[in-house]
């Protein structure tokens, strides 16, 4: 399966090569867009990164939707430990009618930014068939968007979404429109290409179409202004593509089902009064966000400090009692997490602390 990543991988990547010359890729400035947070480079082992399809664009020079149907395929390759890993998504055109318009689709979940490289690649690819090119393309997407944690799953569902495109593309109906390859890293590097949130446009257009200094993003909308001064308006007449990469210090969710499936199970034990089972469960727990790579360094601490409270209040109830039903993990963080200020300032969680503590 990762043999199939790798082609459809090398076949966007080859077209953005060959194609340099009839594109522009243009990093948005901060300023000529409405994103109102900090724009810092992301910090590896602290930051967590999110990739989004801010909007799309599909010109009128083709016959899109009628027998030429369009599909995103984005991938991320970035550093799990030593193991560099590609996650997968498509984006396709379901609910749409004639020229499409796509806003803010969540391309993955938030991921820890390890530190090494991180390589953004997505393709605007023309597949071309009947209805039920439509329909699998759809299966696809939903399967796609699954992005949510653990990761692994992620990377499982990851491997069928673009073995299913993979395929597609093989029938001889595939034809990729518009392609962007880029590779960012740790500010400090020398490099042009800073990890930093922000947003990042790719059209089908030469600079002397288009000129990327009077390109704009408002309301999720890529915006162009014909001539310095002018209001800018929707930019049209071009394929594009606008993506956005979001920074943040502190997730914004902790649905993680893999860390609470077996915190619940102690949660119950140790209302039940069985310490045994409660504290294989505990331990249990500890190891999978010891493990797990949905969670940067500090926040793994974050997590089991607060686990670990919450663990001690339920104790400290009488046993046998019903009380309020068991918080979630969301819940469990809003209440007993400590600062991320705070946790940066701590030693790293260890094996040994969560088998003998």
């Amino acid at each position: 399966m990762p043999n199939v990543i790798v082609s459809i991988w090398d076949t966007i990547k080859s077209w953005a090569n060959n194609n340099a010359q009839q594109y522009v890729c243009a990093s948005i400035p901060s300023g000529q867009t409405d994103l109102t947070g900090p724009n810092d480079a992301l910090v590896p082992m602290r930051d967590y990164m999110r990739l989004w399809l801010t909007d799309m664009f599909l010109a009128k020079d083709r016959a899109w939707f009628v027998d030429v149907y369009p599909a995103v395929h984005t991938a991320v390759e970035l550093s799990f430990g030593n193991v560099p890993v590609k996650i997968t998504h498509v984006t396709d055109s379901s609910g749409k009618a004639g020229r499409g318009v796509f806003k803010d689709y969540a391309l993955t979940d938030l991921l820890p930014f390890n530190g090494g490289t991180v390589q953004i690649q997505s393709g605007l690819i023309a597949l071309k068939g009947t209805n039920y090119l439509a329909q699998t393309i759809a299966i696809l997407k939903d399967f796609s968007g699954l992005v949510g944690a653990p990761l692994n799953q992620t990377l499982a569902v990851a491997d069928k979404v673009t073995a299913g495109v993979q395929n597609l593309f093989n029938s001889g109906s595939g034809e990729v429109v518009l392609g962007f390859h880029r590779q960012y890293a740790s500010a400090g590097g020398g490099g042009g290409n800073v990890l930093s949130p922000g947003y990042t446009a790719l059209i089908l257009a030469n600079r002397n179409q288009i000129n990327e200094t009077r390109l704009s993003v408002r309301n999720s909308q890529l915006l162009y202004a014909q001539r310095q001064g002018e209001q800018p308006q929707p930019l049209e007449g071009y394929n594009y593509l606008l993506f956005r990469i979001e920074g943040r210090r502190d997730r914004d969710n902790w649905r993680m089902p893999n860390i609470e499936e077996p915190l619940n199970q102690a949660i119950r034990a140790t209302i039940e009064g069985d310490q045994t089972k409660a504290e294989a469960c505990r331990k249990a727990t500890l190891l999978v966000i010891f493990q797990s790579p949905d969670l940067t360094v500090q926040d793994r601490r974050r997590v089991a400090n607060a686990i670990q409270d919450e663990l001690a209040y339920v104790a400290g109830q009488p046993h046998g009692s019903v009380g309020a039903p068991a918080r979630s993990l969301d819940d469990i963080m809003q209440v007993r997490a400590m600062s991320v200020t705070k946790a940066l300032q701590e030693p790293e969680l260890t094996l040994d602390e969560i088998l003998n503590k």
